[in-house]
């Protein structure tokens, strides 16, 4: 009797577990197993056993519904697998893309009213000529740039990375000198400065230039708090310079006349050569000679005139031994005394820098109430090629006037660079009396000429025509830093282009400082660390929540 009633059971075990059987198996299987439980029981084990078979066959009615579930669970789990597994696998390689792509492409927007933190077009257009590799090394913690407090730090890293954006050949490396701080003892042998913490390096194959961070931004004393504020920055400036100078095959040599004026811009005037890729120096040519490698002269209003001796060496200087091929810049300022061994000198190049200061009768000609601070504008020609916004004024603040006595002369000729409207006049000092008398002065309108250049010229051996330029300008105050570092006139962008236009140079830009004292957009480190924690932990995290909360709920249909 108990064997008999296990046998039902166990088959009915067996056949629950084979899910290949099919319908009709199930089936016949159940009724032999009924026939083989009504003879061998009776009685009240009859009755158990039908409850048992018509249990089986209730269950074994249900089964071929509960495989068909399995399969659809399967084959509707694994394309929602298949599906999340792609998506992930697109958003990754479109990150790891999109990393790459940020390295070479100018993914950022910058939101300052002066994009603060985006280099100039003079730039860009520059390094699309860099045409072999420079390498830009700071030694610093990359971090210490990126997430810094301080806007400086912040606007120089943009302006780093930007270099390597817009050129193939600019490669940019941060080192931690902490961590590493043998690595400056590779530039011994190259650099015998000192390269410590902070210093950026920049280098070609053919020399080296090292920079402080100091170097890129420009301070002024906060007398309320008697620190010293960061208010503007030359990244730009001290980087481009830089690339110029260590890609240069020959960088040319300018030497400055230190002598006693009252010009404004003579500082600004060395900075102003010195980034764009030229070896500035100075002697007092009372007691040194000029240099024999020198290419460029720069005089800037001496208040003295110079001795027969030293007129004599310019002359034998811009001559070259009648090869040519050199350049003075020499500027006149109203300040000046007499020079009249200087202005004899000028004659013969055609030029003749005259008293007084050149004004202008008419206020749409003049940039504040006085008649004598005048917008003069720029005529197209092969010194103004460089410049990239020709609409803009150049500004002159008391220029002497300038006479060219002629056109051609044999092999001299002369060119007026920069001109008055047909309203402009001089004042005399005859006229400035008469004006301090109650006077009416006589005013004489006509062009008026502040900016101009004599040439001469040779032909060497290869009949290629070589020039000696001298470049005279009307006043210092033309090349002022108040006036040179503003995008509101042309003076500093034009006396670039003149410049490298008459010494051949192929490269040269004037790059205006970056205003850091007004209002930008930013974020603190704290805020920071929030929106890290929102996009890289919050929204992934909620988007995982809900792909289990439907893989779930997808299970349990």
């Amino acid at each position: 009797m108990e064997n008999e009633n296990k046998t039902p059971v166990t088959t009915e075990d067996e056949e629950i577990t084979e899910s290949t059987a099919s319908e009709t198996e199930v089936t016949d299987t159940a009724a032999d197993d009924a026939d083989d439980l009504k003879e061998g029981s009776s009685g009240s084990e009859d009755s158990a056993s039908d409850d048992v078979t018509e249990e089986n066959e209730e269950k074994k009615e249900k089964k071929p519904s509960r495989i068909k579930i399995n399969k659809r669970r399967l084959k509707y789990g694994s394309i929602a697998t298949g599906i999340t597994v792609f998506v992930i696998a697109i958003v990754v390689i479109f990150n790891v893309i999109l990393s790459k792509a940020a390295e070479k492409v100018n993914m950022s927007i910058d939101l300052t009213e002066k994009g603060t933190f985006e280099i100039s077009q003079e730039t860009k257009d520059y390094l699309a000529t860099v045409n072999e590799p420079v390498d830009i090394v700071c030694l610093s913690d990359e971090n210490t740039f990126r997430t810094s407090n301080y806007v400086y730090y912040k606007q120089a890293y943009e302006v780093l990375r930007k270099y390597t954006i817009y050129s193939d050949n600019v490669n940019l490396t941060f080192v931690d000198m902490l961590k590493d701080p043998t690595y400056a003892e590779r530039y011994k042998d190259q650099y015998k400065g000192e390269i410590s913490q902070y210093s950026i390096i920049v280098s070609s194959s053919k020399r080296m230039k090292v920079m402080e961070l100091q170097d890129l931004y420009n301070v002024e004393m906060n007398y309320q708090t008697f620190s010293q504020d960061v208010v503007s920055s030359k990244a730009e400036q001290e980087l481009t310079s830089a690339i110029m100078y260590v890609t240069d095959p020959n960088p040319l040599n300018a030497v400055f006349f230190n002598v006693p004026t009252q010009g404004t811009c003579y500082d600004n005037m060395k900075n102003m050569l010195t980034k764009n890729g030229y070896n500035v120096s100075e002697i007092d040519p009372m007691t040194e000679k000029i240099p024999e490698d020198a290419d460029v002269l720069v005089i800037v209003a001496p208040l003295n005139d110079f001795d027969e001796p030293l007129i004599n060496d310019i002359y034998a200087f811009l001559d070259n031994g009648g090869a040519l091929g050199k350049h003075l810049i020499y500027v006149a300022d109203f300040s000046q005394k007499s020079t009249a061994n200087i202005d004899k000198f000028l004659s013969e190049w055609g030029i003749v820098v005259g008293e007084g200061v050149v004004g202008d009768t008419d206020p749409a000609n003049l940039q504040s109430q006085s008649a004598y601070v005048v917008r003069n504008y720029i005529q197209p020609s092969d010194y103004s090629n460089n410049v990239p916004q020709m609409d803009l004024a150049v500004l002159d603040y008391q220029a002497r006037p300038i006479t060219l006595t002629f056109d051609h002369a044999d092999s001299r000729e002369t060119v007026a660079l920069l001109q008055t409207k047909d309203t402009g006049f001089v004042l005399t000092d005859e006229m400035r009396k008469a004006v301090e008398n109650g006077e009416e002065p006589d005013v004489q309108n006509g062009v008026q000429t502040t900016m101009a250049i004599g040439k001469k010229h040779t032909f060497n051996d290869s009949n290629e025509m070589i020039l000696s330029n001298v470049l005279v300008l009307g006043s210092a105050e033309t090349l002022d830093e108040s006036f040179t570092s503003t995008t509101y006139f042309n003076n500093g962008d034009y006396f670039i282009s003149i410049l490298n236009q008459m010494t051949g140079k192929n490269s040269g830009v004037y790059i205006v400082e970056k205003d850091l004292t007004s209002t930008t957009f930013d974020i603190n480190q704290e805020t920071t660390i929030k929106f890290l924690l929102l996009f890289v932990v919050v929204i992934p995290a909620a988007v995982l929540l809900a792909g289990i909360i439907v893989f779930i709920r997808r299970r349990k249909m």
